[in-house]
Formats: C-alpha cells, structure tokens, sequence
C-alpha cells in the first residue's frame, strides 16, 4: 500500500514537472519626441549601463549588443564603445560632473542641457545613450509551489546634445522563470537580455 501511494506521489510530482515547463516573457514601452528621426543621430555615445549587479563579462554582452543591435538598423551610426565615452571622460575631468548629471536627471526627468552640451563635445558625438536597470525581482522556486522567478525592468535613452533634450526612451519587462518548481532564481543575465532583445526590436533607427 505504501509503495502504491509512493508510486502515485512520483507520477504526480512527474507530471508537475512536465506540466511547469521554461517561462519567458518582455514587454515594452516606448516614447520619441517629435522632433527626433532618423537622420538625428550620426554618432552616438553608449555608456555603460547602470545599477547592475553582474560580471564585467557580462556587461561586455550587454554593450556589445545593443551597439550591434544599432548597427543591424543603421550602419551609418557612428557608434563610440562604453570604454572609450568613460575614457574619453575620465582623462578629462568630466566622469563626476556626467555622474552628476545623471543623478539630476533621474530625479527631476529634465536634462541639464549645459552639461550636456559639454559632455557632447567632449565627446565628439551628436547623441548619448544611457541604460539603466530601474527594477529587480527574484525568488527562487518552493516545492511543489512557485517557480524560480527572475524579473528586471531595463530602460535606454538617448539624449540629444544640439537639442539638450530626451530624444527616445524606451523600457522594458524581462521575466525568466525556471522549468521547475524546484530551482533558484535563474540569473540576472538572462532576464536583463530578454528585456534588451524587445528594447532592439524597438529602436528608433
């Protein structure tokens, strides 16, 4: 009798596996000013994303994307490397006042268009892109309960150095879960390139 219930235990516990499968999903919310099109851009900066929490090789993953993901649409956009805007700042003197600028930005939503304008022509480019992980959610899988869940929400935006303003923006919901019930959290990683991978579905070029 015990082993029939033990028997019946596993053939259930089977089927829930089965039946749990892999779940991934993002969504995406965009926004572009109407002055801005396609011939905006010439070359454009790509900073390092902020507020991440991963390997330096992954964030190499995560900026080499995107820069492709630009130049599949438009190979005419001159494009400038993370390393090379830091480095560019940094010999300069400017990596604080950009840190700056960007501590404002996000809390007021309004560019400083000065210090934009001197980033700008520091730089050399018409065009700035900034990415930033704005929301993290993970919980790993209970028994015979929940999956392991892993969601980030990753916003881009390019901002205009002539017009000292946002340009586009867009976000977006990466949600990874696990095939089972009985797993951790899948990465970051994987949940911040799903995301990404509907934000390049949706770039503006």
């Amino acid at each position: 009798m015990l082993k029939k219930k033990i028997g019946i235990i596993m053939v259930l516990l089977f089927v829930v596996v089965l039946l749990a499968g892999c779940y991934e999903d993002a969504t995406i919310n965009t926004y572009s000013d109407p002055s801005f099109d396609e011939n905006t851009i010439t070359k454009l900066a790509i900073f390092p994303m902020k507020n991440t929490k991963i390997a330096p090789g992954e964030s190499r993953t995560i900026n080499r994307k995107i820069a492709q993901g630009i130049h599949k649409r438009d190979p005419n956009i001159e494009i400038m490397s993370s390393n090379e805007a830091v480095n560019i700042l940094n010999d300069k003197g400017l990596a604080d006042e950009w840190a700056e600028f960007l501590a404002d930005y996000n809390s007021s939503g309004v560019p400083n268009s000065k210090t934009l304008f001197k980033i700008g022509d520091a730089l050399n480019v018409d065009g700035i892109m900034q990415g930033e992980i704005v929301n993290v959610y993970q919980s790993d899988g209970t028994y015979g309960g929940s999956l392991g869940t892993t969601r980030v929400t990753v916003r881009y935006s390019i901002l205009g150095i002539d017009s000292g303003k946002l340009l586009w923006e867009a976000s977006s919901d990466g949600i990874r879960k696990t095939a089972t019930t009985m797993e951790d959290a899948p990465p970051l990683i994987e949940a911040i390139l799903l995301a990404q991978d509907k934000i390049m579905d949706n770039l503006p070029f």
